[in-house]
């Protein structure tokens, strides 16, 4: 059996060249320009549209997603993002106004 430390589809080499800088002192970072949104740089700005979604905790394998709805807009499809599992909530009368939910 191979440890991971031994599996050569595990080793990373993270090492980056290190710039020489005066001792004593930091290495320069460059700068990021500063954000602005489409009406401050003169433009308009233009949101897109969210896609209605519902907030699934997934209990078979403890993590969370979000499910959207398809196509039709009938109901919202989903699956566990560790497992797989598949999840239907079907759109129509008589429904619930909530958008967290758990999967068992």
């Amino acid at each position: 059996m191979t440890s991971v430390s031994e599996s050569s589809d595990y080793i990373l080499d993270l090492r980056t060249p290190v710039a020489k800088t005066p001792a004593g002192s930091a290495p320069a970072r460059k700068s990021k320009p500063a954000k602005t949104s489409g009406s401050e740089a003169g433009g308009t700005a233009v949101k897109q549209p969210q896609k209605p979604w519902l907030a699934v905790h997934w209990r078979c394998c403890h993590t969370y997603s979000r499910i959207y709805k398809n196509r039709d807009g009938t109901a919202y499809l989903g699956r566990c993002p560790a497992c797989g599992k598949a999840v239907r909530a079907n759109i129509g009368p008589g429904g619930v106004n909530n958008r967290f939910f758990q999967a068992y």
